[in-house]
């Protein structure tokens, strides 16, 4: 996810330290690393263009690239099936239908009902026994439910902290502006803000609950920052993975990058409201079945990859 800039800079920087103006970083050997597949940097409110000009795609870097094909998985290295099957997802050849979505594997997703029950189901199936585990640490750090936006994972968060035992520590935020006579930023107003950096206006915790920090505290000790996004768990391998997602992806590499966190398909979830396709069965303008909906057996949802980016 590091900016193209961000890059040249260094380059930049190094073929002036060196004085070697001509030598791509100066002449040192630098190593990249890194998945394409995967997010790309962050652009606010940027085109498709502007966020692929963000990537990092520089010709030399590719041509030092290009005999290592990059073509394995090897976090899903004991599931062949399911290490071909990220690749084919991760690089767009996955087969899809014209709006670009791909059928996933009946056996990772959890049946969508349309009920708030579903979600539950998820919860139980990557959280088994969650109270009878909740002391234990390897429990807690191998499990994650990973969704696109922040209000879906501070909502699982919510579902979560209801399961603990145990009496429950609310916390709110300061809701008052500083300097406002005329109360142009009234509570209600102040109350609805998430800003990054901050907790929720109201905070829910439970003694045994797992809590995300906001700064690295002491990493050593494992008090760090740890929000579990899709984009955040980038890098990250997690043995039970569950991925909700109540609406598709929207950028680059996402699914991916969520279908991927797991090491095999038996040990991820998934929760997707499939799409509903029109009954093709009825004919024009005939009866009252003109242009009903049903839902498909299958289980289609969004997959979004730039082919540019992955094209040297």
């Amino acid at each position: 996810m590091t900016k193209r800039l961000s890059v040249k800079a260094l380059d930049n920087s190094l073929r002036d330290i060196m004085d070697r103006a001509e030598l791509p970083f100066g002449g040192k050997t630098v190593v990249f690393g890194g998945d394409f597949r995967q997010v790309l940097p962050v652009v606010r409110r940027g085109s498709r263009a502007q966020i692929v000009g963000a990537s990092l795609r520089m010709s030399y870097l590719w041509d030092s690239m290009r005999h290592l094909k990059l073509v394995r998985n090897m976090r899903a290295k004991s599931d062949r099936w399911f290490a071909e099957y990220l690749l084919r997802v991760g690089g767009g050849s996955e087969e899809a239908s014209i709006d670009d979505k791909i059928r996933l594997p009946h056996d990772i997703c959890i049946p969508h009902t349309g009920e708030d029950s579903d979600l539950d189901t998820l919860i139980d199936c990557i959280f088994p026994n969650l109270n009878a585990n909740m002391s234990s640490k390897d429990y807690i750090t191998s499990r994650a439910i990973l969704s696109t936006r922040n209000d879906w994972v501070d909502m699982i968060n919510m579902k979560m902290i209801g399961r603990f035992h145990g009496d429950e520590m609310v916390y709110h935020s300061f809701d008052c502006a500083v300097d406002d006579p005329h109360n142009y930023y009234p509570e209600e107003f102040l109350n609805t803000l998430t800003p990054n950096g901050l907790p929720p206006h109201v905070l829910k915790l439970k003694i045994g609950c797992p809590v995300i920090l906001l700064r690295n505290i002491d990493p050593a000790n494992g008090l760090c920052n740890a929000s579990m996004t899709v984009n955040k768990a980038q890098g990250q391998t997690i043995p039970n993975v569950g991925v909700y997602l109540p609406e598709p992806v929207f950028s680059h590499g996402q699914l991916y990058v969520a279908l991927s966190r797991a090491t095999s398909r038996s040990n991820i979830r998934i929760l997707a409201v499939p799409v509903v396709e029109k009954d093709m069965n009825k004919e024009k303008g005939k009866g009252k079945g003109k242009g009903k909906k049903k839902p498909t057996k299958d289980i289609f949802t969004k997959n979004i990859v730039y082919k540019e980016v992955l094209t040297p």
